[in-house]
């Protein structure tokens, strides 16, 4: 009996691993994923929504590893006609060099899991030859020829693509049209020759303004920017900033434009507006995007030194950050120190970086700012002082400057003290309370500030469906309609009543 119940209870376990077990899922390919960013792309366009086409946006990060030499030209025979440049575009493709690496993925194409295969055939006679279509695969051959170094030849195929784009001029086509602006500047500033784009870009953007493209106006206004920057030109750059509109809807554009707008601002010598765009620049940034993050916290880094304040030690213990911000974090400490020597030291071992990362001139600036830590270090030490002790103790060669540093110092209430120029001393008067003082009100207005700033930013940035409202409305239209035909019921019967 004990043997057939554990029999009987065996079949049953067997009976239901075979129901629970499910076939085993096609695995998809690349050209599947981008069959599935045709089709969004093309029910985008059917249906006027933009969602549908910044998803297959968003997916182009994805494809861009995925796809091979053989799938994009195969994509291209599939969805660009001939009449479209197909064989220019499968030319600058075969430029590439073969990779050595075998890829695993098949090349033949499964249908979606989200279509049936009547649709597929449907979907694809209707819809590819749409421009958006078009437009999608040559972003694709631009992202694959700038992967692969050739940017000659992205230069080439992006000019093409930006008479196309001219040529169509459909709102559907923002999305993407955004992305081939990008790179058409990336590409020219990579060969270093973004000069002669310029006029290029300025007529694009207001093109772009004029028709209300509102993701090209902040791929663009970007692209400006950084084509200023690229020869050191601010003063232009912020005369651009200060006439072209904000654009805040787009995260990632809008943190590259907080980012040139902070380096315009440490350049121009608002370090409390420098510091303020910086920090809202990382804030808004993905995590994802380390190379930005690690620029960013670079000129964040200098501009805290320079305002006088000493950055959170947290900075430099980023993992993605650590190795990177080596330097600034042994400027940091030189700073804080207030030694001259020690200053001297970091800067001349990592000037190399220094000029790379483009902040020579802004640590030079930092020297300054070094004496005063300095002199703020010995007057909290000693109440009275000469002159050529303070030189010894910085290390500095004029005992002159130092008269004039120290008055400039007491100018600008780093120090507390007074000059005795007949002994040639320095005194150190009484260090007062500060909370006697009206500092703390001023952190504390900044702080609420802040705080205002971030919830009317929060209430900008929050979307609704579109004619979210209508439903609604036309519901209330329609109780009040039932409720007057009620009324008129109502009134007919008490009219019958009163005859009868």
């Amino acid at each position: 009996m004990a043997k057939d119940k554990v029999e009987e209870k065996d079949k049953k376990e067997e009976a239901k691993e075979t129901k629970t077990k499910e076939p085993e899922p096609v695995p998809r390919t690349a050209l599947d994923e981008l069959e599935d960013a045709v089709f969004a792309i093309a029910k985008g366009v059917k249906a006027h929504q933009n969602e549908p086409i910044a998803r297959s946006v968003r997916k182009m990060n994805m494809l861009r590893k995925k796809l091979t030499k053989a799938q994009i030209l195969k994509a291209l025979d599939k969805y660009v006609p001939k009449s479209d440049n197909r064989a220019e575009l499968s030319d600058y493709v075969k430029l590439v060099e073969d990779s050595m690496e075998i890829e695993g993925e098949s090349v033949e194409t499964s249908a979606p899991a989200s279509m049936d295969v009547e649709d597929q055939k449907s979907s694809l006679d209707d819809y590819e030859l749409l421009p958006e279509v078009k437009v999608y695969l040559r972003l694709l051959v631009i992202v694959f020829l700038l992967d692969n170094g050739k940017k000659k030849e992205v230069t080439n195929v992006a000019e093409s693509s930006l008479e196309f784009i001219k040529k169509y001029n459909k709102r559907t086509m923002d999305l993407i049209s955004a992305r081939v602006y990008f790179y058409y500047s990336l590409a020219h500033m990579s060969l270093g020759n973004p000069v002669s784009i310029r006029n290029k870009l300025l007529s694009m953007y207001r093109s772009a303004c004029l028709v209300h493209d509102v993701p090209g106006q902040a791929v663009l206004q970007n692209a400006i920017l950084a084509n200023y920057l690229f020869y050191n030109m601010y003063g232009q750059a912020e005369m651009f900033s200060k006439m072209a509109t904000r654009i805040e809807k787009d995260n990632n554009q809008y943190a590259r434009y907080l980012y040139y707008i902070g380096k315009i601002n440490a350049v121009r010598l608002h370090y409390s507006d420098a510091d303020e765009n910086l920090s809202q620049a990382l804030r808004k940034c993905p995590k994802s995007a380390i190379g930005f993050r690690q620029v960013a916290t670079k000129l964040l880094c200098i501009v805290q030194l320079l305002m006088g304040d000493v950055p959170e030690r947290s900075m430099f213990l980023d993992i993605d950050l650590k190795r990177s911000l080596y330097p600034y974090f042994k400027l940091t400490q030189a700073v804080r120190i207030g030694s001259l020597e020690a200053f001297s030291e970091i800067v001349a071992k990592f000037s190399p970086v220094f000029k790379q990362d483009g902040m020579s001139s802004l640590i030079t600036r930092l020297r300054h700012n070094v004496i005063k830590t300095g002199l703020r270090k010995i007057c909290l030490s000693y109440s009275h002082i000469s002159l050529k002790s303070i030189c010894e103790k910085l290390k500095y060669d004029s005992v002159e400057d130092i008269e004039y540093i120290v008055a400039k110092a007491i100018h600008d209430g780093v120090i507390n003290a007074s000059i005795n120029r007949k002994s040639g001393t320095v005194t150190s008067q009484e260090k007062f309370d500060v909370y006697s003082s009206d500092e703390p009100s001023k952190v504390f207005n900044k702080r609420i500030n802040f705080c205002l700033k971030l919830r009317n930013e929060a209430v900008k940035a929050m979307q609704y469906p579109p004619d979210a409202h209508k439903p609604k409305r036309e519901l209330e239209e329609t109780e009040e309609k039932d409720e007057e035909k009620e009324k008129e019921k109502d009134e007919k019967k008490d009219k019958g009543k009163k005859k009868k």
